[in-house]
């Protein structure tokens, strides 16, 4: 027995040494790797992590600087596009054209973005025609007024000094031309006090120094680093300015420094974590391995039994789980149930495309109708084979192969029948099968379009009537002048010639007595010099020639005042025949090299209708005649007929309107009152004109408009208008 338990002893005795020595290596290994992770974590640190900081550090006070410039630009620019619609006011213009205009009032009412400013106006030599307190003595003078005079500079920055000292002693000065017409007429110019809260941010401390500098020289300064330091300095957009920042060489080295510390004391405070956790888990998984593995084996049962008892719970949950996954399935066949049909209750086609194989999984009935296509046509088909048929920008527009940035586009598309029809295409991401699709949805915005057509026409007609009716006011005047000047000319004419015939007399008496032979031949000689019997025959055939063309300007510019005289809100009654007679005026410079335009008016009543869009409805079929025209007569010399005519029916007003140009193919007379056909080159039709002519004829005025062509003779149009309107 004491045999036996001395061996058990001894047993125990090598076991544990055995552990004991088995620590103690897994304890220095410990130490060992925690010295060697501490030394490499900091070499890291200080090496590498250290340098980045710092280059860090600068990167983040460069970007500061820029950051105040951009702030200084955005200022400065804010303030200059303020100032030039200041100088686009009529006042302003008044102003610096007109120096008598009484403008005080009004500039001493301007403000800068609700900050303190003066404000000069200056003309195009830069005397001063308005200034505030002490501007004028700082007003641009020389070659810089005349830059911005003469329009070789848009606008001029810079700083000057309106008071010695004080707290707003440095101004900007901002000066920007003043236009009429695109000529300069003057320079505006504005002074605002210079303020740091302009360039100010959120990182402001003062460990640095910011100056404000123009051409080389400091305006104002604040802030204070300390020594050591170094400069950065950052120029503006506007030439001569830019802004200087100062920063504490200590300041950033002890950021820096803040930051490697902290690093190096959680490397520290990690690894001792680590250590402490290793030493424990070795301690625990080698020191008393036997009774870790029962402890284990009795957990493992345990967990055995825990997992048994999950895994009938989550048997009940997938049963669950599957109700839930058919009831959402039911749900969502119902969705789309609903959502297919309210896509076709608006009328909207859709279908879903996979972008990896470009072949349409989906459709519905919408875009089978649209395009006369059937479902065995669109479902796994390539979509650019589908509408192979269509030019290659409508398959594009149909067939897109990623959503990107185009999500929402419009163009052109063509119905079954061929007939284009401007679409709006809408595209949303949709998964079918685990793959992410594009679902792409037309609507049709034909009745969109033709509203917006009729908002572009009346906003043509009120730009051109006004932009017309100004221009005819300001020929109209002049023309009288020069008429009547000639009209005066022609009148006293007769009596000068009255006078010349009696000196003419006087001076053959002369000649014939022999008396005042001298100043007799000069008078003969100065005579025939000028040609005077020529003169005296051509003078009122000159005076005729200039009132008939004075005469014919003012027939010009009453047709352009009564072409474009501004469409009221209402349907008035309309001279058709003057309508007519002004149209082809004003349109004159389209057909007149080749064709002659011929007028055929029966007396007919005043109709009741929009005048500025009928008037649109007979330029937009005149200049397509005189285009039809001159397709077929070319550069030969030769001119073509155009005919237009009135005839009364009933209570229907019918104006024709024919050309002798090549005609309308057959194929194409059941498209031209489309939107967007047109047969013409790119940059001379747009497709528009005769859809314009359609929408306004038929839709707001109930009438009709017929085509009647005959290949190689021309084309006649038919417009019917009710005399009620």
């Amino acid at each position: 027995m004491k045999s036996s338990s001395y061996a058990s002893d001894s047993l125990k005795d090598v076991e544990g040494k055995k552990q004991s020595s088995f620590s103690r290596l897994f304890n220095w290994f410990l130490i060992i790797s925690f010295i060697l992770q501490v030394v490499i974590g900091l070499i890291i640190i200080v090496c590498v992590i250290g340098g980045e900081l710092s280059k860090m550090q600068l990167v983040s006070v460069e970007n500061e600087l820029g950051s105040r410039m951009e702030t200084l630009d955005r200022y400065l620019g804010d303030r200059l596009s303020l100032l030039e619609d200041y100088s686009r006011m009529p006042d302003i213009v008044a102003g610096a054209m007109n120096p008598t205009a009484n403008i005080v009032d009004f500039i001493d009412s301007l403000s800068m973005l609700k900050e303190k400013a003066f404000f000069c106006l200056q003309n195009n030599q830069g005397r001063a025609i308005y200034s505030s307190q002490a501007t004028t003595v700082f007003a641009r003078k020389g070659e810089a007024v005349q830059n911005l005079a003469n329009g070789k500079k848009d606008v001029l920055v810079d700083v000057v000094m309106l008071k010695e000292k004080g707290p707003d002693c440095w101004y900007w000065r901002l000066n920007v031309p003043v236009l009429y017409n695109g000529l300069p007429e003057g320079v505006l110019s504005a002074y605002i006090p210079i303020s740091f809260e302009t360039i100010s941010t959120a990182r402001d401390t003062g460990a640095v120094c910011v100056s404000i500098v123009c051409e080389g020289q400091t305006i104002l300064s604040r802030g204070q680093a300390h020594e050591p330091t170094f400069t950065l300095r950052v120029e503006s957009a506007f030439p001569g300015i830019g802004l200087v920042q100062v920063v504490s060489n200590r300041d950033v080295n002890q950021r820096v420094e803040y930051l490697v510390t902290g690093m190096i004391v959680v490397l520290v405070l990690g690894t001792l974590v680590l250590f402490g956790m290793f030493r424990m888990a070795g301690k625990k998984f080698l020191v008393v391995p036997h009774a870790r593995l029962q402890a284990l084996s009795d957990e493992l049962e345990k967990e055995v039994e825990k997992r048994t008892e999950d895994l009938k719970m989550r048997t009940v949950q997938l049963s669950i789980e599957i109700r839930e996954r058919r009831e959402a399935e039911k749900e969502a066949r119902e969705t789309g149930q609903l959502v297919s049909a309210l896509l076709e209750g608006i009328g909207a086609a859709f279908y879903i495309i996979n972008p990896v194989t470009g072949k349409i999984v989906r459709s519905n009935l919408v875009v089978q109708t649209m395009f006369g296509l059937s479902p065995h046509q669109l479902s796994g088909k390539l979509c650019y084979q589908v509408f192979a048929k269509f030019p290659e920008n409508v398959k594009e527009l149909l067939c897109p192969d990623c959503i990107s940035n185009n999500a929402y586009v419009e163009g052109i598309a063509h119905r079954a029948d061929g007939q284009p029809c401007p679409v709006s295409r809408h595209l949303v991401s949709v998964e079918i099968g685990g793959e992410e699709c594009i679902g792409v949805m037309l609507l049709d915005i034909t009745e969109r379009k033709t509203l917006e057509r009729r908002l572009n026409i009346a906003q043509k007609l009120e730009s051109v009537g006004g932009l017309a009716s100004g221009i005819a006011h300001e020929i109209n005047t002049p023309i009288q002048y020069v008429g009547d000047s000639i009209r005066f000319l022609e009148e006293v004419f007769g009596d000068v010639a009255e006078i010349m015939e009696a000196e003419s007399k006087l001076a053959a008496k002369c000649r014939e007595a022999g008396s005042h032979a001298e100043l007799v031949e000069r008078i003969g000689k100065l005579s025939e010099d000028a040609d005077l019997e020529f003169v005296m025959g051509e003078i009122p055939k000159a005076c005729s020639r200039a009132l008939e063309g004075t005469e014919r300007v003012a027939v010009i510019v009453r047709a352009m005042k009564n072409f474009a005289h501004p469409g009221e809100g209402e349907k008035t009654l309309v001279d058709i025949n003057q309508a007519l007679e002004n149209t082809t005026t004003v349109s004159k410079n389209e057909w007149k090299y080749v064709a002659e335009v011929t007028m055929d008016f029966d007396p007919i009543p005043y109709v009741q209708c929009f005048a500025g869009d009928i008037n649109q409805v007979f330029l937009n079929i005149l200049v397509n005649a005189a285009h039809a025209i001159e397709d077929v007569v070319g550069d030969s010399g030769n001119q073509g007929t155009i005919t237009v005519s009135t005839r009364k029916y009933e209570d229907i007003i019918i104006v024709r309107i024919s050309d002798t140009g090549a005609g309308i193919p057959l194929e194409n007379r059941d498209k031209i009152f489309d939107p967007f056909f047109t047969t013409k080159e790119v940059g001379r039709g747009t497709g528009q004109g005769l859809a314009i002519v359609h929408d306004v004829v038929v839709e707001r005025h109930g009438g009709t408009i017929d085509v009647e062509s005959t290949l190689g003779q021309g084309t006649t149009f038919v417009i019917g208008l009710p005399q009620k309107g």
